[in-house]
């Protein structure tokens, strides 16, 4: 699974350069890679609740699932860094997925709030206008359009915008961390590599 060669990233001992048709092979894998992840993420939603008569119990258990998928997509998406052959790229990708992933998570709250008391927002939620809402939390834009009004709703949205200021800051160091201890490993490996031509030269 490769990307786009980052502008840093040290040739291989062979001198080796992407040409256009590997280029493009990247381009698909990424583009494979990102409409994979997205279509899971889709999945996931759909597992939310959608009828207020659903027991409480399924969105308690729905929510602990939930947080153990994303500790594991999470810990993929790292280790995807690591393994990968354009760092940079892969990092980017995975920031883009698992905030994607973050935002469905909440998403799947407010549902399950909406659900569960008749004006909690000021507009009854689906999968679609939850995302929307929880991506607008996440970008501190503010419109208005959908608005929480009761305890439960402003509650959660208030979870959310103090986890944003974390997550960002977190992810981008934790991914970019990833990316550039990645290229150091490649660099240390293709000058080892070089060094041992050289002694057999």
């Amino acid at each position: 699974m490769g990307g786009i060669p980052d502008a840093d990233a040290t040739p291989t001992p062979q001198g080796e350069h992407i040409g256009k048709r590997q280029l493009i092979l990247v381009a698909l894998q990424t583009v494979a890679r990102l409409g994979i992840g997205f279509l899971f993420i889709w999945w996931v939603m759909s597992l939310a609740p959608t009828t207020a008569e659903d027991s409480i119990v399924y969105p308690a258990i729905l929510a602990l699932v939930g947080i153990a998928i994303y500790v594991i997509f999470f810990i993929r998406q790292v280790r995807g860094v690591y393994k990968a052959r354009y760092p940079t790229l892969r990092a980017t990708e995975a920031l883009i997925l698992t905030a994607a992933m973050f935002l469905a998570i909440f998403a799947m709250v407010y549902v399950m709030v909406s659900l569960d008391t008749s004006g909690a927002f000021s507009e009854p939620l689906d999968s679609f206008s939850a995302y929307y809402y929880s991506l607008t939390v996440l970008a501190t834009v503010g419109f208005g359009d959908i608005a929480p009004n009761t305890v439960p709703a402003r509650s959660v949205t208030m979870i959310q915008m103090a986890l944003d200021i974390a997550f960002i800051a977190v992810l981008i160091r934790v991914m970019g961390g990833a990316a550039k201890k990645a290229l150091l490993m490649r660099a240390e490996q293709d000058a080892e590599g070089k060094a041992s031509g050289d002694q057999v030269g």
